[in-house]
């Protein structure tokens, strides 16, 4: 009896903490608040070796030739790109920039190759600034090498 009794408190205390631990951000915190805890326990929730796997997922994705498949890894890296490693694939993501004939997917590109805090792709970005034609993607670049500078990822001028 004083078994299944220890047993029945162990159930509570376990079932207690894990009704705790999947409730949501409380409502009355406001949503900063709630987004930065829900973050937070997503980072938690998801260890290294997953990231890992799904890093290698983004970079095939970026070498196959379906376009609805690149534009969505480019996505994520752009999403995840603090969480992902993807260095592999910058010269795939710079390829669809400089080739691609869409200026949605070039510009997609090009905010995937910010993220990436690749510092090749930064520089070779700062020197093709001077040849780009299109004044999109020109802004889109001048943005990713202001921000990259203030987060101190690009080369020296």
């Amino acid at each position: 009896m004083k078994k299944l009794t220890t047993m029945f408190v162990a159930f509570l205390v376990v079932a207690s903490t894990s009704f705790a631990a999947f409730a949501g951000p409380d409502p009355v915190k406001d949503g900063k608040a709630a987004i930065a805890e829900l973050n937070a326990s997503a980072h938690a929730a998801v260890s290294k070796a997953q990231w890992d796997i799904f890093s290698k997922n983004l970079v095939n994705a970026l070498k196959t030739d379906h376009d609805g498949l690149r534009a969505a890894a480019l996505q994520m890296i752009i999403q995840y790109g603090n969480r992902v490693t993807v260095d592999d694939a910058v010269f795939d993501v710079m390829r669809l920039y400089r080739n691609h004939e869409n200026p949605q997917m070039q510009r997609l590109a090009l905010v995937a190759l910010g993220n990436m805090d690749n510092t090749w792709a930064i520089g070779f970005l700062r020197l093709s600034k001077d040849y780009e034609k299109s004044p999109a993607l020109l802004h889109t670049i001048n943005a990713i090498i202001q921000v990259s500078e203030d987060r101190g990822v690009a080369l020296s001028h």
